[in-house]
């Protein structure tokens, strides 16, 4: 615990001691500012409510967290700052975890400073708080499987860019084959198998919390699939060691 609490201080010192956390804090809310309320017209509807506000976390999470997690291995990697890193007295998977725990602090920051926003409308509308804490609880959980993926897209190469573009396809394929609209289409190709697909999906799992409903298997969902992405990350840093 103490070797990862180490490995947490530093990247969390990293993340804020240059651009990389201010830019992502700043881009994450313009950007659920911008296309839910201005793009959507979020006010022009006769019965606003903050369920197409919550979707859009989805859209943010796959855009902006590639970008904050490229950086985590590829940079070591690329500085050959890993292998003195791995002659340290650090087991690889508390590296792991140290790096996905820190970059976990900057979404969950940026997330607390989007209560902003349920907190003005709340002066004017009547929210369902309930509803609003389940859908935060879900876009918390959702961010850490993002993470572990865009963590674990940057341990496999050292080139920032690769592991930008492999972690936004595989969290866009992720977000599209839970959508109703692509899962109706894979129905059409692969009848009941498009019904298994979508369960691999983050967004059927996401709008159960966005509708306001914890559901355990949901929570098994997120869990294991961060979890799997983790395990992968260190896979991929333990491989380092016989290069």
């Amino acid at each position: 615990m103490g070797n990862t609490l180490t490995i947490f201080r530093r990247e969390l010192g990293s993340y804020f001691t240059s651009p990389i956390a201010y830019i992502f804090v700043c881009l994450f809310l313009v950007f659920m500012g911008v296309f839910p309320f201005l793009v959507f017209g979020f006010f022009e509807r006769t019965t606003p409510d903050l369920r197409q506000y919550f979707d859009f976390f989805n859209f943010a999470f796959v855009i902006l967290v590639p970008p904050l997690t490229m950086r985590l291995w590829s940079e070591e990697r690329k500085s050959g700052t890993i292998e003195l890193l791995m002659t340290f007295p650090f087991r690889s998977w508390e590296v792991v975890v140290g790096k996905y725990l820190a970059s976990y602090v900057v979404v969950g920051v940026t997330l607390l400073l989007t209560l902003t926003v349920p907190i003005s409308i709340g002066t004017v509308l009547e929210l369902d708080w309930g509803v609003i804490t389940a859908s935060y609880i879900g876009a918390f959980l959702i961010a850490g499987v993002c993470l572990a993926i865009g963590s674990w897209a940057s341990a496999i190469t050292e080139n920032q860019i690769v592991a930008l573009l492999v972690s936004i396809v595989v969290l866009a394929v992720l977000a599209a084959v839970g959508f109703p609209g692509v899962s109706e289409k894979f129905e059409t190709i692969v009848g009941g198998l498009a019904q298994f697909l979508r369960w691999f999906g983050f967004y059927s799992h996401y709008e159960n919390f966005v509708r306001g409903v914890i559901n355990p298997v949901d929570v098994v969902y997120v869990v294991t699939l961060t979890a799997f992405f983790l395990v992968l990350n260190n896979f991929a840093v333990e491989l380092r060691k016989f290069r």
